[in-house]
């Protein structure tokens, strides 16, 4: 279990060094800050950079018509400056790309799999480990020997069904943390919508299930074997 911790921190560190916006340049004055060298104007950096754009015209929008400021009037004047900012920076950005503003637009969002491969696979890694803990404590509370399988496999099917709701949810504040983290703007705006666990609720409620439910699998296991020495 003393690898554990080592490897979340590696897990993180990893995390940490893929997919961070840039950090040089912010503002919330709506200005495109210039590279500093040349980079091809290839699909995932194009993402990078129309993703920069779109949390620049956040942060515009926020610092100047946001709810607690003075300039604030409403929402929809909220979203207009902050849209009016983004297709702004967009134009920049396909000016010294020499590519169309299309092209950046639908850049945004896009080819970010490494990324939420990066923010999912901690939690995952946690969530595995929580549930082999989980699975040893009901067999150890609930021992065939003793019990029968009956009494343990109602509470495995109590415990796989509160673990996955409990996991999916924390799951989904971990994605929030890690991509405002990530962003270096605790403000997700509708950018929350993109995140790939809310995007995968379902599939991702499913799959908490079979891993709580290997896991009691191979906890039982353990102790029929031990049983049968």
């Amino acid at each position: 279990m003393q690898a554990v911790p080592r490897l979340v921190i590696t897990l993180v560190l990893f995390f940490t060094a893929v997919g961070c916006v840039r950090r040089d340049g912010r503002n919330a004055d709506c200005e495109w800050p210039a590279e500093n060298s040349y980079h091809a104007p290839t699909p995932r950096h194009l993402s990078a950079d129309a993703e920069f754009a779109e949390d620049l015209s956040i942060r515009y929008a926020d610092t100047h018509y946001g709810l607690r400021t003075p300039g604030f009037i409403s929402g929809e004047v909220y979203e207009a400056a902050r849209n009016r900012c983004m297709a702004a920076l967009f134009q920049k950005v396909a000016e010294e790309h020499e590519v169309s503003i299309q092209q950046v637009a639908r850049s945004l969002g896009h080819n970010r799999g490494y990324i939420d491969f990066a923010e999912i696979v901690p939690f995952v890694v946690l969530y595995v480990f929580a549930a082999a803990a989980v699975a040893r404590v009901v067999w150890k509370r609930y021992p065939p020997s003793e019990n029968g399988w009956q009494p343990g496999i109602a509470m495995a099917l109590f415990f796989s069904l509160a673990l996955a709701v409990g996991g999916t949810m924390m799951g989904e504040v971990w994605f929030w943390f890690a991509e405002g983290y990530r962003m270096g703007n605790s403000h997700m705006s509708y950018r929350a919508n993109r995140l790939f666990w809310v995007r995968h609720r379902a599939e991702l409620f499913l799959g908490a299930v079979v891993i709580m439910w290997l896991a009691l699998a191979e906890a039982a296991r353990h102790v029929q074997s031990r049983n049968l020495t």
